[in-house]
């Protein structure tokens, strides 16, 4: 009996030995899974925050000049109608 509880006492201290173990693994698993989260969401705000300065600085400006010179050449098509409304000829749209 004394031999089976000395058994029993072992296996007990290798179990909680086991358990440790497993929980400090387990609980760096975690914190490496937990960086490794924000490390991928930070890189992910770099590179939409780049591109979008990109997009701002280098972009932006010739996509506002082509959009004005198509504000001017709808202008001077509309001059041309009224031009042309005067003498009472209808153009083609």
């Amino acid at each position: 009996m004394d031999a089976d509880l000395e058994e029993l006492k072992r296996q007990i201290e290798r179990l909680e030995k086991t358990t440790t173990e497993t929980n400090r693994s387990v609980h760096k698993m975690r914190r490496s899974q937990r960086r490794q989260t924000i490390l991928r969401v930070l890189w992910w705000v770099v590179i939409f925050g780049i591109s979008a300065y990109t997009y701002l600085t280098y972009v932006q400006p010739y996509v506002d000049q082509m959009m004005s010179a198509y504000g001017n050449a709808k202008d001077f098509q509309v001059q041309v109608q009224d031009f042309f409304a005067q003498f009472g000829h209808k153009t083609a749209n």
